[in-house]
C-alpha cells in the first residue's frame, strides 16, 4: 500500500539513490535535481511515496494559484504534476496511478479545477497510463512535452 508524505531530510539521500532505466532518464529529471529545484519554485511541493518502509518514488506538484512564473499553457487553477518518478524495481505496480490520485485528491482539497501535467512526446508508456487514468491530451506543447490534463 502506498503511503505519500512530504520530503524530509531524512529522505533527500535515499531518493538520490531511486533511479529510474537508462533509456527513461531523458524522460526525467533525477530525484535530486526536483528536491534542490523545488525549495526555490512558488507553490511546490515535493512527496517521497512509500510501499511500507521502502522509498519507491518522488512526486512534486506546483499549485499554480501559489506559482509565479506560469506559463502560457498553465492554468492559473490547476495543480502540475511538475515531476513523476516510480523506481525501476517499482514500476508496474500501482503506483503511479496511486500517486495520480493523490494529486488529484490534493486538488480538490486546494479547490483546484484541474490535473495538468506534461510528458515527452514519444514517451507512450506515461502518456498511455495518464490516458487510461482519465487525463485527455490538450493539444498544447511545451519544450517538446506534450499537455494532459483532467477535470476535478
Amino acid at each position: 500500500m502506498i503511503d505519500i508524505r512530504p520530503i524530509t531530510m531524512d529522505d533527500v539521500v535515499p531518493l538520490h539513490k531511486v533511479t529510474v532505466r537508462a533509456d527513461q532518464d531523458r524522460f526525467i529529471a533525477p530525484n535530486a535535481v526536483t528536491i534542490a529545484q523545488a525549495r526555490f519554485e512558488t507553490g511546490a511541493y515535493d512527496f517521497c511515496l512509500w510501499d511500507d518502509d521502502t522509498r519507491v518514488g518522488l512526486m512534486a506538484l506546483i499549485d499554480m494559484a501559489e506559482h509565479d512564473d506560469r506559463s502560457e499553457i498553465d492554468a492559473p487553477d490547476a495543480v502540475y504534476v511538475w515531476r513523476l518518478l516510480i523506481g525501476t524495481e517499482f514500476q508496474g505496480n500501482g503506483f503511479g496511478s496511486a500517486a495520480m490520485a493523490f494529486a488529484e485528491d490534493w486538488g480538490r482539497k486546494r479547490g483546484r479545477r484541474c490535473v495538468q501535467i506534461q510528458a515527452v512526446e514519444d514517451n507512450a508508456a506515461a502518456i498511455g497510463m495518464y490516458q487510461s487514468l482519465g487525463y485527455a491530451l490538450t493539444g498544447k506543447m511545451s519544450d517538446g512535452e506534450v499537455q494532459l490534463e483532467k477535470v476535478l
